[in-house]
């Protein structure tokens, strides 16, 4: 039963919870759904948040990515909020992960709501 529980027990942003090709295909999608009110990198825009950098990492460390996720899907994009699909949505969560230096895998995010909600998302850790 260990090693059951072990295999299930939550990753982490920093274990390569996405693929190249993935974060790809969501900078592709980012400039067309998001940079408008985002910024074309993803600096933000008035009072529309930073989506790189540390304070982007900072806020949402100790969530999920089930919790960002969950949050673009139900608010994004502003002008069409929930117009993007679940997959699309998990490749801009992945093209977020990639620009912020979290490291790729071999596989991609998936875009079911549980499986997110066992990938914590956190800052690096203090050198």
């Amino acid at each position: 039963m260990l090693g059951l529980a072990a295999a299930q027990s939550p990753s982490s942003v920093r274990d390569g919870v996405y693929s190249d090709a993935q974060a790809g295909r969501g900078a592709a999608l980012y400039q067309t759904a998001c940079a408008s009110c985002h910024g074309d990198k993803l600096q933000g825009k008035g009072p529309t948040p930073a989506l790189v950098g540390s304070d982007f990492v900072m806020d949402w460390t100790g969530m999920t990515v089930g919790d960002l996720f969950d949050k673009m899907q139900a608010s994004m994009p502003a002008d069409k909020p929930g117009s993007l699909s679940r997959e699309q949505n998990a490749d801009l969560v992945a093209y977020l992960l990639s620009v912020n230096k979290f490291p790729s895998g071999a596989a991609e995010l998936s875009s079911d709501a549980e499986q997110l909600k066992k990938i914590r998302f956190e800052a690096a850790p203090a050198k």
